[in-house]
């Protein structure tokens, strides 16, 4: 299969791009995440990400129930999803804005020189809260997010966390791939041994709990340091951690989930939430209407957003069977002339 990328998209605003996807802002409330046109070669089109995460939102929307902590997905189409948009964007550029380091010339992050800011740790303490209550109802479904980073929780306008990006979400009990520290524990001995192991708990827990070192202190662990891909694999594998200093409740979070404490991430979120309950800001969780924006996704696509084979997939039954009319009409009469 091939995707299919309209360049009608390319008017609207780009606001965020990965490896594989690029999103588009087309209403205030809505963006389209669509496969990256120079990213998506025929042969390869089956195994890309997007699939997967097209594959996910069609198994949480047949929930009955709703986590308000993860991104609302109103339409679904082969190579696009239609998603809420966050006004807050995402938690990463809140906290490498408040870093100094050194320049490089490719534009890339330069090593680590200070944090010149710290976050609230009542912020941090809601989003983290948050963060594991998704994760624990993405466990319910069966899988595992396995890209747990501050990229892909994203800031509503109340600054409530929602996460997204579930193109890596695989089934519980999958080889983990694609994940490396600090967000994941190489495996040294034993028949996993070289490898991250089985998306788990164990492994969705490690993330969870760098990721709140990045909240805490303000960076990646060892940013300040330039290491290799084999000095990261033997610091994590060995558990050579950074130094834990910054604050008694959250550091001890962060070493329960490095060192596999929780068998489950629902464990994670309760013992987060009873440890926090005391310094979290709480607040309102924006209402959104999910059939409505589904109604207006099905408009503008039929209006024509996504090409003219898609509006027309959109049309009455009336108007598509006339448009078949017309076209095999012209057939006949192109045919006709050339006879």
């Amino acid at each position: 299969m091939g995707f299919h990328y309209p360049d009608a998209l390319e008017k609207h605003n780009w606001v965020a791009g990965g490896l594989d996807a690029y999103i588009y802002h087309i209403t205030p409330t809505i963006v389209v995440k669509t496969v990256r046109p120079d990213r998506a070669p025929k042969e390869k089109a089956t195994g890309h990400p997007l699939l997967k995460e097209i594959a996910f939102f069609k198994r949480l929307n047949e929930r009955q129930d709703r986590c308000p902590h993860i991104i609302e997905c109103f339409l679904m189409l082969p190579d696009h999803l239609f998603l809420s948009y966050c006004t807050h964007k995402s938690l990463a550029p809140r906290f490498y804005e408040r870093q100094e380091r050194e320049p490089v010339k490719n534009g890339g992050l330069g090593r680590l020189i200070r944090v010149k800011e710290y976050e609230d740790p009542a912020l941090i303490a809601r989003w983290i809260q948050q963060l594991t209550y998704a994760l624990e109802y993405v466990e319910k479904m069966g899988f595992c997010h396995n890209d747990l980073h501050a990229s892909n929780c994203l800031l509503d306008g109340n600054f409530n966390l929602k996460l997204t990006d579930f193109g890596r979400a695989t089934t519980i009990g999958q080889m983990l791939e694609g994940v490396f520290p600090p967000r994941a524990k190489p495996i040294l001995a034993g028949p996993l041994q070289r490898t991250y192991g089985l998306c788990s708990a164990r492994t969705e827990q490690f993330a969870v709990g760098t990721l709140l070192y990045f909240m805490v202190y303000g960076h990646e662990p060892y940013d300040d340091v330039i290491l290799g891909a084999s000095e990261w694999d033997r610091r994590f594998g060995e558990m050579e951690f950074p130094e834990l200093n910054r604050n008694e409740v959250f550091d001890g979070l962060i070493s329960a989930c490095w060192y596999d404490v929780y068998p489950t991430m629902a464990l994670v979120a309760y013992d987060l939430k009873r440890k926090t309950k005391d310094m979290v800001s709480n607040a309102e969780d924006i209402f959104i209407d999910s059939k409505k924006e589904t109604k207006t996704c099905e408009a503008l696509v039929r209006r024509g957003l996504l090409g003219p084979e898609l509006a027309l997939s959109f049309q009455p039954a009336w108007r598509r069977y006339l448009h078949a009319i017309v076209k095999r009409s012209v057939s006949i009469w192109q045919c006709f002339l050339r006879c």
